[in-house]
C-alpha cells in the first residue's frame, strides 16, 4: 500500500508529536508499505533550521525506507500568534504541491494542527480520487481559543467554519482519545467515521533503569527528591502551579523541580523563577532523544499538566512516556479530563485539580513519604502501557485503519465497474 503523510515535524526533530509519526512511518515502511512524508525543514522548537537543512522550495531525502519531502514555508523564531499562523499557513499551502509531485498514493493521512493542511489533503484526495484520513493531535480551533491564543471572533468563526468542512468531507478521522471522539460527535461527525488510536511510548526504548545514573549526576541530582516535567512549554501546561508550589517547598532542600523542553511561555516562567528567586527549579533544554529514557528514569515523580480550558481538547504524550518509564505520574489536570481517567483506571499516580498550587506542594510532600506505593504506581502505569499503549499495539490499529479504507475504496470501485 503507497500511503502519503502530511505533517509539519518529522525526524532529525525527534521532540514532541514529531516522535509519534516517525514511529508510525518507520514502522509502516518496515511491514513492506511504501510511505512519503510531505513535511518542512525542520525547525522545531527553536524556529531555526536545523544544521544541513535549507527552507527549499523542494527537497527529498530517504530517512530509514521512508521518502521524505520538504516544502518551503515561512519560519521564524517569534512565538507570536500570527507569524506562528503565517508558519501554518505557509507549510500548509506548499505542501499541496509536495504531494503532488509525490504521486499517486493508496491512501492519504494528514495531520492537525494545523488545521489548513487538511485542506490541501483533501484536494490532493480530489484529484488522485483516493481516501484521506484526517489525523487530529488536538483539537482546533478549540484548544486555541481554551488557551486564549485566538480571541478575534471573525478568526474563531473562519477556522470553525473551516474545521466542520474538514470533518465532514474527510473520508475517516483518527482521535487519541474518547474525549476528543465524544467532542466530534457533539458537533454532529457520525460515529462509524471516528476511529480512536491513542497516543503512544515505546516500551523497548523507555523502560525502567536505575534512579540514580548519569543525568542525575551531571545536573546535580543525587541524593534529591525529583519532580520533573518534560514536554512543550505551551499556553495550555499551566506551569505556574509548579513555580508557585515550587516556592511553598523552597525551604525542604532535598526536593528538586526539573522542567525539561520548549515553548511560548518558557522565557516568561524563567523569569519568575529569576524574579521570585527560587532556588528550587531547574530548567534544561530538550535533551537528545538517547537521554531520553535516562532522563525519565531519573525522576522520583513525572508531572503532566493541563489548564482547565484544554482538558477536552489536549491529551498530553508525555503521559505514556511516564508511564513505559516506571514512575509514578502526579497530573494537574481537571476533574474529567482524560489524563485524570488513564491515571485512575491504571493506579499509576495522583491528580490535583489546576490553580491549587497548595494542593500540589502537599500531594508531592506526601509521594515522597509513600516510597513503596510510588513503586507499585509505577509498576501499574509500566503494566497498563504494555498493554493498551504500546507503540506495536497502537501501529498495528493504524495499519488495520488504513488497510480496511483502502480495501474499502477498491471495493467500491469494483462494484461501480460492474455496474458500468
Amino acid at each position: 500500500m503507497k500511503i502519503l503523510f502530511m505533517a509539519q515535524c518529522y525526524a532529525p526533530e525527534n521532540v514532541s508529536a514529531a516522535v509519534l509519526i516517525t514511529d508510525l512511518a518507520t514502522d509502516l515502511a518496515k511491514r513492506g508499505h511504501q510511505v512519503t512524508i510531505v513535511t518542512g525543514a525542520p525547525n522545531y522548537p527553536q524556529g531555526r533550521i536545523f544544521k544541513g537543512y535549507r527552507n527549499s522550495l523542494y527537497a527529498v531525502e530517504v530517512l530509514d525506507g521512508v521518502r521524505v519531502i520538504r516544502t518551503w514555508s515561512f519560519i521564524s523564531p517569534s512565538k507570536k500568534f500570527w507569524s506562528r499562523l503565517f508558519h501554518y499557513g505557509t507549510y500548509s499551502a506548499t505542501a499541496f504541491y509536495g504531494g503532488l509531485f509525490a504521486g499517486r498514493p493508496d491512501v492519504i493521512v494528514s495531520y492537525s494542527p494545523p488545521l489548513p493542511l487538511g485542506l490541501s489533503a483533501w484536494l490532493l484526495s480530489l484529484i488522485f480520487r483516493v481516501p484521506w484520513v484526517l489525523q487530529i493531535e488536538d483539537l482546533y480551533p478549540d484548544a486555541a481559543i481554551a488557551a486564549g491564543v485566538m480571541t478575534n471572533n471573525w478568526v474563531v468563526k473562519f477556522f470553525l467554519g473551516m474545521e466542520n468542512f474538514l470533518y465532514r468531507h474527510a473520508e475517516g478521522i483518527s482521535v487519541i482519545s474518547k474525549n476528543f471522539r465524544l467532542a466530534l460527535l457533539a458537533k454532529g461527525i457520525r460515529n462509524s467515521k471516528i476511529k480512536t488510536i491513542p497516543v503512544w511510548a515505546d516500551p523497548d526504548e523507555v523502560r525502567p533503569m536505575q534512579k540514580q545514573n548519569a543525568f542525575r549526576h551531571e545536573h546535580g541530582l543525587d541524593d534529591k527528591f525529583v519532580v520533573m516535567y518534560s514536554g512543550n512549554i505551551g499556553l495550555t501546561s499551566c506551569l505556574e502551579d509548579i513555580l508557585h508550589a515550587a516556592e511553598i517547598l523552597q525551604k525542604q532542600i532535598d526536593i528538586q523541580f526539573v522542567i525539561v523542553g520548549e515553548g511560548v511561555k518558557k522565557q516568561t516562567l524563567e523569569a519568575e523563577m529569576k524574579a521570585k528567586k527560587i532556588p528550587n527549579i531547574l530548567f534544561l533544554p530538550y535533551q537528545p532523544r538517547e537521554k531520553f529514557p535516562q532522563m525519565l528514569a531519573a525522576a522520583d515523580v513525572g508531572l503532566v499538566t493541563l489548564n482547565a480550558g484544554a482538558a477536552l481538547s489536549s491529551l498530553p504524550s508525555k503521559t505514556f512516556n511516564v508511564m513505559a518509564s516506571a514512575r509514578p505520574i502526579l497530573a494537574v489536570t481537571p476533574s474529567g479530563s482524560e489524563v485524570m481517567q488513564i491515571v485512575e483506571e491504571a493506579g499509576c499516580g495522583w491528580n490535583v485539580p489546576p490553580e491549587s498550587p497548595e494542593k500540589l506542594a502537599n500531594a508531592i510532600t506526601q509521594l515522597k513519604e509513600r516510597a513503596a506505593e510510588m513503586i507499585q504506581m509505577g509498576q501499574n502505569g509500566r503494566a497498563c502501557l504494555e498493554k493498551k499503549y504500546s507503540r506495536n499495539h497502537c501501529v498495528d490499529a493504524y495499519e488495520k485503519m488504513l488497510t480496511a479504507l483502502y480495501d474499502r475504496t477498491h471495493l467500491d470501485a469494483a462494484h461501480a465497474g460492474e455496474i458500468l
